[in-house]
């Protein structure tokens, strides 16, 4: 087929939290969506409104009647062209804007529109058939940053599949004749007819499918209704009573009303995914997409939360999101579970343990607001005033609020007390950000602007939690730590753009890490005396290798018994202080990066009553090194799986290329026309893989990457880094 299907994924609100969880049945595939590009004139959506609808007119209707939903799918799939049809049809935008010319709603960042991708998350809210749908447009897989987990995890999941399958909706022509499509769940066909040159798509004819019509199409939307009643009834008790009794002569006797009713049943149960037809590149099948939206997805009161149930009415929020605006400061995106949230009101955020206050409540639409009155269970704002609040953060009525949900959460329902961490899990809502896994050095162009240089970074680094940001203890140079080479090339450009910094980069580097492969014991003093207090510390300490199956640089300590009855309490943090910075800092004992999978246990420990907390710290992390050096050093390289999608015609060059990488082939799957090659490749084989990959397959292939581990480089890459990082090759 000539059609070009492509995949949108519309992700249910499902969480506490916008964790990175998401489920997906394809049992029973309903409809589908296939997602293109299209050309359009230029259009300017801060234009006079004219018979464009007002933000101010978006309805604010109950609970039941909201939809949270993100768009995601591979880059360049046509998240940002099917949102702005979504925008179009629902009529607050006057014309279609194009990816490619720059010009659409919710890619408005300048590096956006020179790329033509859309690099973070853009909220709007509109509404449709008296529905309220606040949608989130994500970032491709390829933008190296946590965007799309950290906006859609608590959206509706809406399956966006590109293999074509046909139940629920079938196509009417195809490639350049498709016109329409037919709805198999009614039986109706839907045809778009153009009344002009432009066809924008808003004129389309909805009739019942007759078997005069085209009687080979009829007789296929009649077997597929037949297996989408059979599927569903397998997925739905309630409607398998109906298809094997009543019904079970004549499955057309059933009607669309209760065969829509069984279709929300299982989606709600997460047993199905809706799955739709269309093309948004030429302007079809995206008004079904919005109608299926409501009616098949779940409104917010349809998920259940346990930990709402400790908060009773009142207010819990959930902070996803953070902007930084110039003239308004720091910009929050807020999910409200509970409770009412109104302006000039005092908000207690339970992560940072402080009380803030909201000067004002926007609506988002893109990177255009209204002020609001208030803001109901269910929906998503922008809130102005909360300094300190960043994302994951869990944000409450008041400290007392906090403390009595505390309490309800503490005993469960027949009055026993749950446990700490039970009732942490229940009160505090985050989202799991993974290690950089590259890093550059970043300088100003004089330490006249350094301060300027760290108050930017600072900014970044609240609004995107995945940059990290720290200072070389012996160059003194600021590292930043990055998810890959886009990201750290957009924050470059970021800020240069916004904050007017024209700063350096150094070259970019992998983040290895460093673990032992041998347990080994070490002894050191400390004997300083300052002004008239004698810090005197002697410290024992072993290091052992830890095998398990989740890597962590957080290492385990123990201490042995004759420590455990001698050390004074107060020197017990200062002990795990100095162990904890020895691995995880970049103190690693070959090359300096963070030490893995060790455990540590405290064999003797002696401090003189004048010794401060920090000398405590210095000896015992100047002990671990010792030993670290004598456990035999292992460099561990981070181990990425990669996906690649490619034609046929290509599939040879790109598996060449792979093997050249270090690459291992883990399976090869057929996708339509395509072939998917599943392999794992050492991410240092994968610098500029993307322009590489581009050459290789004249820009048709498209790759996704994961850090998947770290493994051991073997003794020969080992000794080739060591000399490549002493500058001698």
């Amino acid at each position: 087929m000539l059609r070009i299907m492509r995949k949108f994924v519309v992700n249910a609100l499902k969480s506490s939290s916008l964790c990175n969880e998401r489920m997906y049945f394809q049992k029973a595939k309903m409809r589908v969506i296939s997602v293109t590009q299209h050309n359009c004139s230029l259009r300017n959506y801060c234009s006079p409104p004219g018979d464009v609808k007002s933000l101010r007119s978006v309805i604010n209707p109950h609970i039941s009647r909201i939809r949270n939903i993100g768009i995601m799918a591979h880059i360049d799939a046509g998240k940002t062209t099917t949102t702005e049809r979504m925008l179009y049809y629902s009529g607050y935008i006057r014309t279609l804007g194009d990816v490619d010319d720059g010009d659409t709603v919710t890619d408005f960042m300048v590096q956006e529109r020179e790329r033509g991708i859309t690099i973070q998350s853009a909220a709007v809210t509109f509404d449709w058939k008296d529905y309220r749908i606040n949608l989130i447009d994500t970032p491709g897989p390829n933008s190296d940053s946590v965007e799309t987990s950290r906006q859609t995890s608590d959206t509706t999941n809406l399956l966006f599949e590109q293999d074509g399958q046909k139940q629920g909706k079938l196509p009417i022509g195809e490639a350049k004749t498709f016109r329409g499509l037919v709805d198999v769940v009614t039986k109706e066909q839907i045809v778009w007819k153009p009344t002009s040159d432009l066809d924008d798509g808003k004129n389309f004819e909805r009739k019942l499918l007759l078997e005069a019509d085209d009687p080979n199409l009829f007789q296929e939307v009649q077997d597929a209704r037949n297996t989408l009643i059979e599927q569903v009834a397998d997925l739905d008790d309630e409607f398998a009573e109906l298809v094997l009794g009543e019904y079970s002569e004549n499955f057309d006797l059933i009607s669309a009303d209760k065969l829509r009713s069984a279709l929300r049943r299982v989606t709600l149960a997460r047993k199905a995914v809706p799955v739709l037809c269309g093309s948004a590149l030429k302007n079809k099948g995206v008004q079904p997409l919005l109608d299926a939206i409501t009616m098949y997805l779940p409104a917010p009161n349809e998920r259940s939360y346990e930990f709402l149930q400790w908060y009773k009415d009142d207010l819990c929020a959930l902070a996803f999101k953070v902007l930084h605006d110039k003239c308004r400061g720091p910009l929050v995106f807020v999910r409200i579970y509970s409770g009412l949230l109104k302006p000039q009101s005092a908000v207690y955020n339970i992560n940072k343990s402080c009380t803030e206050r909201m000067s004002r409540l926007l609506l988002p639409f893109a990177d255009q607001q209204i002020e609001i009155p208030s803001l109901m269970p269910g929906n998503i704002a922008l809130t102005v005033g909360l300094k300190q609040s960043a994302t994951g953060d869990t944000i409450v009525s008041s400290k007392a609020s906090a403390v009595a949900a505390a309490c309800r959460a503490g005993r469960d329902a027949r009055g026993e007390k749950r446990s700490t961490s039970d009732v942490e899990s229940l009160l505090l809502a985050g989202v799991e950000i993974p290690d950089p896994v590259f890093f550059c050095t970043i300088e100003p162009p004089s330490m006249a602007k350094q301060q300027e240089l760290d108050n930017a970074l600072s900014c970044l680094q609240r609004e995107d939690p995945s940059l990290k940001v720290k200072l070389d203890p012996d160059t003194g140079q600021t590292i930043l730590c990055g998810m890959g080479e886009l990201h750290i090339e957009i924050i470059h450009d970021r800020i240069k753009r916004e904050y007017g910094i024209e700063t350096y980069l150094g070259p970019l580097q992998i983040a290895y890490r460093e673990t032992i492969l041998n347990a080994a014991q070490a002894t050191d003093i400390l004997d300083k005396t300052v002004g008239d207090k004698r810090h005197f510390v002697t410290a024992e300490l072993e290091v052992r290798p830890r095998s398990g199956e989740r890597a962590t640089t957080k290492p385990v300590i123990e201490y042995a018994a004759s420590v455990i009855e001698a050390l004074p309490r107060e020197f017990q943090g200062a002990v795990e202080n100095g162990i904890t910075s020895s691995c995880i800092q970049g103190k690693g004992p070959l090359l300096g990066f963070p030490v893995q999978d060790i455990d540590v246990t405290v064999q003797s420990l002696m401090v003189h009553p004048d010794t401060s907390h920090t000398m405590v710290s210095a000896c015992v992390s100047r002990c671990v090194q010792k030993a670290l050096k004598k456990g035999g050093v292992q460099i561990l390289e981070p181990l990425m799986n990669l996906e690649i999608t490619v034609s046929e015609d290509h599939l040879s060059a790109a598996l060449a290329d792979l093997a050249q990488r270090r690459g291992s082939i883990q399976e090869i799957q057929s996708r339509q026309d395509n072939r998917v090659v599943v392999a794992a490749v050492p991410l240092a084989e994968m610098m500029g893989y993307s322009t590489v990959l581009r050459s290789l397959t004249s820009g048709s292939a498209t790759f996704t990457l994961e850090l998947a581990s770290y493994q051991a480089l073997n003794s020969q890459e080992q000794s080739a880094l060591l000399q490549r990082r002493m500058g001698l090759v």
